[in-house]
């Protein structure tokens, strides 16, 4: 009796360093992501700058800003982008529901979103798991998908919504794939992606200034156009520095989700997609650049959080 006992303490303290591993790889690779995004818009104003200053220096003079003002300048309007939608989200959200061609539910497909939202609070209650109050999105898409994305939004495409429809089992799994995604609003995953977007805005707009004017220049042009590349690299490498975390991230959405639901309709979605994930002529390129883990290595992971 005392040796399954120390063999599942010891198993569940091998878990536990396992998930405290994860979330400080995650949490460290964000911030070189974030570091590396800042940097790189940061050069890119400064660039910006330069570019601009350049016409007022030749008929005029010297800008009358010392180094450290126009290092504080180009620093703040660098960041602005990303701290504004950090301070009024919204606005990033409702720009990315353009971008995500995404829609509020009618008021049938709501009726069955309703449901799943009330199995949601259910166990929240349940379980004490608090979480924000989500904005529903549906887009118009016949593929088997959800996603989350901003502060506050989760979005079932329709082709979702149709399959599983409004019986009990279906509702079930809907609010399992709705558990997982709030996992991702919950874990900041979809705030931090928004903030690596909207820091990109300002290198976007130096590379565009630079090849509109001091890039088009005849072989002076090639020295920068090599210049505002590689100032482009930090956030390129920003970018893959979050995406190469995405499989961690989505195996603590499942935990999230696994805890919040108690095992209801997490098992059950997953055995869904392990089926679908079973692909013919699938190839290793392919399964190395999907995002997500193999459905069937999460199940495994959500079966010993419920076990």
């Amino acid at each position: 009796m005392h040796l399954k006992v120390a063999v599942r303490f010891h198993k569940s303290g091998i878990l536990m360093l396992k998930i405290i591993t994860r979330i400080a790889a995650i949490e460290l690779v964000r911030s070189v992501a974030l570091i590396a995004a800042a940097a790189s818009a940061f050069c890119l104003v400064m660039l910006s700058f330069n570019i601009l200053s350049l016409p007022y220096s030749i008929l005029v003079g010297d800008i009358p800003l010392q180094d450290w003002q126009v290092f504080v300048l180009a620093l703040g309007l660098a960041l602005l982008p990303a701290v504004f939608v950090a301070k009024v989200p919204s606005v990033g959200a409702g720009a990315f529901d353009i971008t995500f061609a995404t829609r509020r539910p009618s008021q049938r497909e709501m009726d069955l979103i309703s449901k799943v939202e009330a199995v949601l609070q259910e166990r929240s209650s349940v379980s004490e798991i608090k979480f924000p109050r989500i904005v529903w999105r549906v887009q118009d898409c016949g593929e088997l998908n959800a996603f989350a994305y901003a502060h506050n939004r989760i979005c079932f495409t329709k082709g979702l919504l149709l399959k599983y429809g409004d019986t009990p089992s279906g509702i079930e799994r809907l609010a399992g794939i709705a558990a997982h995604e709030i996992g991702h609003l919950c874990n900041w995953d979809t705030r931090i992606l928004m903030f690596l977007h909207y820091l990109n805005l300002p290198v976007n707009l130096g590379i565009g200034l630079a090849n509109g004017t001091l890039n088009r220049i005849p072989f002076i042009g090639f020295l920068f156009t090599a210049i505002t590349a590689i100032l482009r690299i930090p956030a390129n490498a920003a970018q893959m520095l979050n995406s190469s975390v995405s499989r961690l991230t989505e195996y603590e959405a499942d935990r999230f989700a696994a805890r919040l639901m108690d095992g209801v309709g997490i098992s059950e979605i997953l055995d869904d997609f392990s089926e679908l994930g079973e692909r013919k002529n699938d190839t290793f390129s392919t399964w190395l650049m999907r995002s997500h883990p193999p459905a069937e290595l999460r199940h495994e992971e959500v079966s010993k959080r419920v076990s």
